[in-house]
């Protein structure tokens, strides 16, 4: 009774509820990775009705340290030609994109149609090949079918990070992270700004005649 009376008296002590503070103390050498499920902070952005520049984001998570990579996981259709677009923007600019095709299928009752396209055995795939070469985990997502890879994450002795919408985040997601980021305290810094309007050149072709898949303005996506 002692020592329990002793560690109650000093602030901080007990219980261990700040878990970030006890065990973690960020250095701008730790080695990080960011693994962004699309589809979930797409709608969450929508959510906010906010315009999200991941290349923002991925800065404001990295919070100066070394961002390794940046993996951005996402389903296309053939009729995704916007998305295309994004994606072509995101390879150039250092991210890793993985995609899997959207395909429907026709259920076998009442002749349904279903559409799978769900990337998350490829993330986490992904994030156990690259666990031996970091510090830090950073799951974008606010899906709970993440609970296991952020335990076996922990269980490695990595960090884990989880950033996501409050609203459409998993409980049980953010107590198995040692540090939770609601998406909605970062609107201010990650939203797409619009660029300022441009007079075109004389020698210019309109912009509706031009199209270039590979400078896109644009760092959000609809679809």
């Amino acid at each position: 009774m002692g020592v329990i009376r002793l560690l109650l008296a000093q602030p901080g002590r007990w219980p261990y509820r700040d878990k970030e503070l006890k065990m973690y103390a960020p250095h701008p050498n730790d080695r990080v990775a960011i693994f962004i499920d699309g589809e979930n902070i797409h709608y969450s952005a929508k959510h906010l009705n906010m315009r999200l520049d991941y290349l923002k984001l991925c800065r404001k998570l990295a919070a100066g340290r070394r961002l390794v990579r940046s993996y951005f996981y996402t389903a296309v259709s053939n009729q995704s030609e916007g998305k295309i677009d994004f994606i072509n923007f995101l390879k150039l600019n250092g991210f890793t994109v993985v995609t899997k095709e959207i395909k429907s299928f026709n259920e076998s009752e009442g002749g349904a149609r279903s559409v799978r396209g769900s990337l998350d055995m490829e993330l986490a795939i992904g994030v156990m090949e690259m666990l031996p070469h970091l510090d830090t985990v950073i799951l974008c997502t606010g899906d709970g079918d993440f609970v296991g890879l952020a335990d076996a994450v922990a269980r490695a002795g990595v960090h884990i990070e989880v950033c996501a919408l409050r609203e459409m985040t998993s409980t049980e997601l953010i107590a198995a992270a040692d540090r939770y980021t609601d998406l909605g305290a970062l609107k201010e810094e990650i939203f797409l700004a619009a660029p300022p309007p441009r007079e075109p050149r004389q020698e210019e072709q309109p912009a509706s005649d031009k199209i270039d898949a590979f400078n896109i303005k644009d760092t959000s996506f609809d679809f």
